[in-house]
């Protein structure tokens, strides 16, 4: 297999990769989602087959993963089947350019054996570990925990290790990096403040002005659009509706009206409206559907049974 040829930024550009782990977890997969379509294409998932076998079937080519192997999904429509005994250790996280685009643009799946690969697999135990051991109800996202800035950092380092490996894996199989488009680094700015700014207080134009030397909203939204291919409020929009489905999929006891207040609406009925508009479906009905194909709708406690641990 012949290696891609890596593109060579400097370390400030490699800086804007958003890099998250959404979530991990080590257990068995409930019945009710063995045997589901599914489209997701943003972020990247892994999974580690632990029990039984696994097959994804998508345009790309189809895919059977047994015990011992990861099984990297392929970004796009897909079916998957597993077995009655799976039992898998996920990963999906984030690595994208502030525009949303991936950092790898290759949409196949990728097989690889365990063993070939040890170091992966350890990396990722000690990630779920530390999330089981201080975290036990993180469920599907670990972005709306609270925990004190050591805790994160320590998560952070097991994981930005995990990823490298992961990286590396990737690559020695021949999938394809994407690269950060902008050559103005006021969009750069621009994007790091619409990123940052509180989705619950509105669009932070003056910080925007006060970021980009002044400029006009105008005049950066022709900048803005130019790298992008969108203004800056549309980013803000598509920032607001990341928010409002994280809080619809991670908390339970949180109102429809609550989560628009959160998201900066100050009418309920108004959040709805935007919402049915850009997704297609209420508020009430997108939180009732699983998030992850593979997850189950609510944490399940499996102790310290699930792999000798």
């Amino acid at each position: 297999m012949v290696q891609p040829k890596l593109p060579i930024l400097s370390f400030h550009e490699w800086s804007y990769l958003r890099t998250e782990l959404v979530w991990i977890y080590d257990h068995p997969v409930p019945e009710d989602v063995r045997h589901v379509t599914w489209d997701r294409t943003e972020g990247h998932w892994a999974w580690y087959v632990r029990r039984g076998q696994v097959k994804i079937t998508s345009d790309s080519g189809s895919y059977t993963a047994t015990p011992g192997m990861w099984l990297m999904l392929p970004r796009e429509a897909a079916r998957q089947d597993f077995s009655h005994d799976i039992s898998i250790l996920s990963v999906y996280f984030l690595c994208q350019w502030p525009s949303g685009e991936n950092l790898f643009a290759t949409k196949a799946g990728l097989v690889v054996k365990g063993v070939d690969h040890p170091e992966l697999e350890r990396a990722a135990i000690k990630m779920e570990r530390l999330v089981r051991r201080h975290l036990p109800r993180a469920d599907i996202r670990l972005a709306t925990q609270l925990g004190h800035y050591p805790l994160f950092l320590r998560l952070q380092g097991l994981f930005l290790n995990w990823l490298q490996l992961w990286f590396q894996v990737r690559v020695t199989h021949g999938a394809s990096l994407t690269r950060l488009h902008s050559g103005d680094d006021r969009a750069m700015r621009a994007v790091r403040c619409l990123n940052e700014a509180p989705v619950d207080r509105g669009f932070p134009h003056d910080w925007l002005a006060s970021e980009t030397g002044g400029l006009s909203l105008t005049h950066l939204d022709r900048i803005f659009v130019g790298e992008f291919g969108l203004t800056t409020r549309k980013y803000w929009e598509r920032r607001r509706l990341e928010a409002a489905k994280i809080n619809l999929e991670t908390s339970s006891t949180l109102s429809v009206k609550e989560i628009a207040h959160r998201t900066g609406f100050r009418s309920d009925a108004h959040f709805v409206m935007w919402f049915k508009r850009l997704v297609g479906q209420s508020p009430l009905h997108y939180r009732r559907k699983p998030r992850d194909p593979s997850h189950p709708k609510r944490f399940f406690d499996y102790g310290d049974a699930r792999h000798g641990t």
